[in-house]
């Protein structure tokens, strides 16, 4: 008797005491020794969560994760966060780690550490839905609302090793997309190298005023934490290189054009194209197990057979008033030797005033014009009477070496005429920023492409009879020919501008300045 006396003495003792008014004082149920478990039970109301923040949707959906742990908690003890629960309060303080912008979530207010259980929960479910669908609705041009990852799935995801860097096991709740995965190991990476810094500079071409360039360049490389405040100009030089690898420009050490435009981007808003270029890879639908892409801000033709690079090309794609548009289509033949259907765009333009100043013009270059499908001796035409509006030609060049389309072209059906061919003009393929064509994309070495897809042109049990010797010998003649594929292949043409090399990641000039729109959308 005198024992349970005692016990319900201390039981009193521990849930209440009292002032010199005899007022009862609660002890909060977070400080009372209870387990971990009761301690989640009575967090679990609508009206305690609601005091940090959380809804009566989120309050549903975290009762009904922990009642499938049977209360057990994820981060917390008895008495305290746990060294786990301690690093992921942290890594979701800084969401773009994650890839995930600021200000995406509404802000929770814990108070103890048995609030921060269920902040720590509901954050982790809603950073893994948006890892997993992304950020942005591409079709719509919108933000997507947030959701939750399925709650009795959440358990899939809590088993941290608390012992690694949370923000590199949080990369693999994303796409196993390669890419993906190395520009989420270079988020990481600028985040831990260089500052967030914000500011934005107004370097200029070296070439305009040489010490001012230098002094600029220095205060941008020294802002983005690439040298420090004090360093000479042979240092300012030497992290000029670096910069401009990381940036895919030469690194020449030369503060030109493209590398001026490089030093004036804030290295935060460079953080927010990662982010973007990683939403972008999450949100793309599976590429099958043979297809052509190309990006544009990186300048690249691959094609790829079962995740496997076949083939790599440098290209030339359009400059800012004539865009290579983004699209999806599939390639379904390829021309040798094509004639070039000049657009009236560029006929009218260009070649007129050429032709205005002589009309052999058209002949030095193999120009022939028709005018109501019947061709017209340039020399008989007073090219004077003409204008861009009123030119009255159809302009075609025929086929050779020197035709615009080179000695190959490679055609897919799309709405704005583009698609991928040779180019006479092969030294622009060593150019760092390749923006100089009229919207087609100018290919290096478009032969060997041609080689390595026909060599895998199969369907079913047949296989194309314009074998790789059999495409040496049209080339080898010179001829016009169309070879249509058994099989199309799926050609997509993108715009990101964060892209893998390697097992490193690379920024490219936004040059279109199609990022914005998105960032915006991303940001806001």
């Amino acid at each position: 008797m005198k024992l349970l006396y005692t016990i319900i003495l201390g039981i009193l003792f521990l849930s209440a005491c009292k002032t010199s008014d005899d007022e009862v004082i609660t002890i909060p149920f977070e400080e009372q020794a209870i387990s971990a478990s009761e301690k989640i039970k009575l967090a679990l109301s609508t009206d305690y969560l609601s005091e940090i923040g959380i809804n009566e949707e989120e309050a549903l959906y975290l009762n009904t994760f922990y009642k499938s742990r049977n209360f057990d908690p994820v981060w917390i003890n008895d008495s305290s966060l746990t060294t786990l629960g301690l690093k992921f309060e942290e890594v979701i303080k800084q969401p773009t780690h994650l890839s995930i912008p600021n200000g995406r979530y509404a802000e929770l207010f814990p108070s103890n550490f048995v609030q921060q259980e269920m902040v720590n929960s509901i954050s982790l479910s809603k950073i893994i839905h948006d890892l997993q669908n992304g950020l942005i609705d591409y079709q719509e041009k919108k933000k997507r609302p947030i959701g939750y990852v399925e709650s009795l799935k959440l358990n899939e995801y809590v088993d941290f090793n608390e012992d690694e860097d949370l923000r590199l096991q949080f990369l693999s709740f994303g796409t196993n997309d390669s890419s993906y995965q190395s520009l989420g190991r270079g988020l990481i990476q600028l985040h831990d190298t260089y500052r967030m810094d914000t500011s934005v500079f107004n370097v200029e071409s070296i070439k305009k005023d040489t010490a001012k360039a230098i002094v600029l360049a220095t205060q941008a490389l020294a802002s983005k934490g690439y040298i420090s405040e004090d360093a000479d100009t042979a240092q300012m030089f030497a992290a000029l290189k670096i910069f401009q690898v990381e940036n895919g420009l030469k690194p020449d050490a030369v503060i030109g054009k493209y590398t001026s435009k490089a030093l004036n981007e804030s290295t935060t808003h460079k953080r927010d194209r990662i982010i973007l270029a990683m939403d972008k890879i999450r949100t793309h639908d599976s590429f099958p197990d043979k297809y052509i892409h190309i990006n544009i801000p990186e300048y690249k033709l691959r094609f790829y057979i079962n995740d496997s690079l076949k083939s790599d090309h440098n290209i030339v794609v359009g400059k800012y008033k004539n865009q290579t548009p983004e699209l999806r289509s599939k390639l379904r033949r390829i021309v040798a030797y094509p004639y070039w259907n000049v657009p009236y765009s560029i006929s009218s333009k260009e070649i007129l005033p050429s032709a205005k100043r002589s009309a052999e013009y058209f002949a030095k270059h193999n120009y022939k014009i028709y005018k109501k499908g019947e061709e017209v001796d340039p020399l008989t035409v007073d090219w004077s009477r003409y204008s861009e509006r009123t030119f009255p030609y159809k302009v075609v060049q025929d086929p050779g070496r020197k035709n615009s389309l080179g000695t190959i072209k490679f055609l897919f059906p799309n709405e704005h005429s583009v698609y991928f061919h040779d180019t006479p003009s092969k030294s622009l393929f060593s150019v760092d920023v390749r923006a100089y064509s009229h919207g087609c994309m100018r290919t290096q070495n478009p032969v060997d492409l041609a080689r390595n897809i026909l060599e895998r042109d199969v369907y079913g049990s047949k296989i194309n009879e314009i074998e790789s010797d059999s495409l040496d010998s049209i080339m080898a003649r010179g001829q016009n020919r169309v070879i249509p594929l058994l099989k199309s292949i799926p050609v997509y043409i993108e715009y990101v501008t964060v892209a893998r090399k390697g097992t490193d990641m690379i920024m490219y000039l936004d040059i279109y300045g199609r990022d914005e729109e998105y960032l915006k959308i991303l940001c806001e």
